[in-house]
């Protein structure tokens, strides 16, 4: 009979599911491996799999013995996927403790916090570890992880404590301790007035917890602050020295990404989405990184979904209509009002309704939609998404920003008899794209394509294995390393990190997917 270990170690996610649900310990232990099915998993970066253990209660800190899942994580150097540090916020949001330290003996007791300064880990993981428990001063061998990341100035802000992480600059000490304060004061001043209207119970529940989730602090003010506010403190303040900040940073993506040709100093594109960005980060329910935001309002967001018949089955086409929401909600938090996303399908026909709609029409269009038809994925790309949003405005030089394509689907290329459809459709229209764009004088990642799987189609996930193994589509194309949809089911119930989940896959071919 073959174990829960060996299993996880296999990938065979439904065979594990099936024997989970007859065996009510998930912590299978493998001696000469030192990991539980647990860390196995974690150290061949299987979110699917890990999930699985998780959700019946396999044990994040791996039973304290051997290499630990959340140590594994952290010692495992940075796919281009993002799959390791993916697995290390999955692991601490399940409980990991990141104190629990290696107990095999070539490992000499090193944590998961060193492990992950060893490895390149990005700042905003090792601050999710100290912010979790993590101990920088901890000496192991006679380093910690504080002496390890000597010359790395972000990594050392990253191991700082949460309030004092961006006070590198005295002018950064004011602003953040006046901005966190005056939030507080602002919650605390509106809970009088609720007092007064008898509405004071909901109204601090929804306040302090909303100060408490954005800021990691209480929402109540106590005698210790009470120097940093003043009576007539307003969100106001500091405006001009956050936009000031946010256009600086911007003018650094603009160089980095050579994006002058859409962007100029002046635009007001630009200036309406500073404006929204500094408004939104005075929002105590905002919990979204306005400068990540910023970052994905210089893209042309178009969403192209499979809409096949198979999407019927297993919920696709529901899981696919409540990502689009949130997808459409988080792409337009910064842009102007009149800015959008573009809507496409492979087989549904366009109309004026799939160009920037609000999440309400997005969910009318899916809603609609009969799904049926075939897979064929490649043509319909260049016929229905590049065509009009790229090489149109390229012949019209009318091109306003550069374009993202997130392409969202079940299958594997397929068309009827006769169908021009082959396999390798998709990845010519990828590179011809490329190719069209550098005779009109622009760089290739004036576009980026993202491809992410739903539903369990083994086909589907060894058509997406090929892509990402396809050298001529290396730093080109982003393949998505989880399914879509079984991730939405894990945090569908929590708005929050399933908002920060999809913000950060929406990043990850701006920041990973970048032509050499």
């Amino acid at each position: 009979m073959t174990s829960i270990y060996d299993l996880a170690k296999n990938g065979k996610v439904q065979e594990l599911e099936n024997k989970l649900k007859q065996v009510k310990d998930p912590n299978d232990y493998n001696d000469t491996s030192k990991k539980t099915a647990l860390g196995v998993a974690v150290f061949n970066g299987d979110i699917a799999t890990a999930q699985v253990l998780l959700k019946h209660g396999a044990d994040p800190n791996g039973l304290k013995k051997g290499r630990p899942p959340l140590w594994i994580a952290c010692n495992h150097r940075n796919d281009k996927a993002n799959t390791y540090e993916r697995l290390i916020q999955i692991l601490l949001d399940k409980g990991a403790d990141p104190k629990v330290p290696s107990e095999v003996a070539s490992d000499k007791g090193s944590t998961p916090l060193i492990q992950a300064v060893k490895t390149h880990k990005s700042p905003s993981i090792i601050s999710d570890l100290v912010d979790h428990g993590a101990e920088p001063d901890q000496k192991v061998g006679g380093k910690s992880a504080k002496d390890l990341a000597q010359g790395q100035p972000k990594i050392l802000n990253a191991m700082k404590p949460y309030l004092t992480r961006f006070k590198d600059r005295a002018i950064e000490v004011g602003k953040v301790t006046g901005f966190i304060m005056a939030a507080m004061y602002w919650a605390n001043r509106n809970l009088k007035v609720a007092a007064a209207a008898g509405a004071v119970a909901a109204v601090s529940m929804i306040s302090k917890d909303a100060i408490r989730r954005r800021f990691r602090v209480s929402g109540s003010v106590d005698d210790r602050y009470k120097k940093y506010i003043k009576p007539d403190a307003t969100f106001d303040d500091e405006k001009d020295a956050e936009k000031q900040e946010l256009k600086d940073d911007m003018e650094n993506i603009i160089k980095n990404n050579h994006l002058a040709e859409f962007f100029q100093k002046d635009d007001s594109f630009l200036e309406d989405v500073v404006n929204k960005a500094v408004d939104l980060n005075r929002d105590p329910d905002n919990l979204l990184d306005v400068k990540d935001l910023v970052h994905l309002a210089f893209y042309q967001p178009v969403l192209y979904c499979d809409d096949s018949g198979s999407m019927r089955s297993e919920n696709r086409k529901e899981h696919l209509n409540g990502l689009s929401q949130r997808i459409t909600s988080i792409t337009t938090r910064v842009v102007p009002d009149h800015e959008g996303i573009e809507l496409r399908f492979i087989n549904e026909a366009t109309t004026p309704a799939m160009s920037k709609p609000t999440s309400e029409n997005v969910d009318r269009i899916i809603q609609q939609n009969p799904f049926h038809g075939w897979t064929e994925i490649g043509i319909n790309l260049k016929k229905k998404v590049l065509e009009e949003n790229v090489y149109k405005p390229l012949k019209q030089k009318k091109m306003k920003r550069p374009v993202l394509v997130s392409i969202i689907t079940d299958g594997h290329p397929e068309g009827p008899e006769n169908s021009r459809e082959k396999r390798h459709t998709l990845k010519d229209a990828i590179l011809e794209c490329g190719k069209i764009l550098e005779t009109y004088q622009y760089k290739r990642n004036v576009v980026r394509f993202q491809i992410s799987q739903i539903g369990s189609d083994p086909k589907a996930q060894q058509f997406l294995d090929d892509l990402k193994d396809d050298p001529d589509l290396k730093n080109i194309l982003f393949i998505t390393s989880e399914r879509l949809d079984a991730q939405f089911r894990e945090l569908h119930r929590n708005e929050d990190q399933l908002e920060q989940w999809l913000l950060e896959l929406l990043m990850a071919p701006l920041i990973y997917a970048q032509p050499e």
